[in-house]
């Protein structure tokens, strides 16, 4: 794995951004019922506690690599 790979990973999470805006334009601008808010926001918060778990395993693995070459 290379710092690069987490490099991505967390730049990808910043797409969050990018999503709650994308809601926002839909709530503001079409008649979103309050339960189709939630489920966007459920989904959300799904996919992005999948996102950071990924990059935190990422990270882990990182540190097990150069600790292992470190103490060679």
């Amino acid at each position: 794995m290379k710092i690069f790979d987490l490099e991505q990973e967390i730049m990808g999470a910043w797409n969050i951004v990018d999503d709650i805006q994308l809601l926002n334009e839909n709530v503001m601008e079409t008649d979103m019922s309050t339960d189709d808010v939630a489920n966007a926001l459920l989904g959300l918060k799904s996919i992005y506690n999948m996102r950071f778990q990924k990059v935190f395993n990422m990270f882990e693995d990182l540190c097990k690599e150069y600790h292992t070459m470190r103490n060679k």
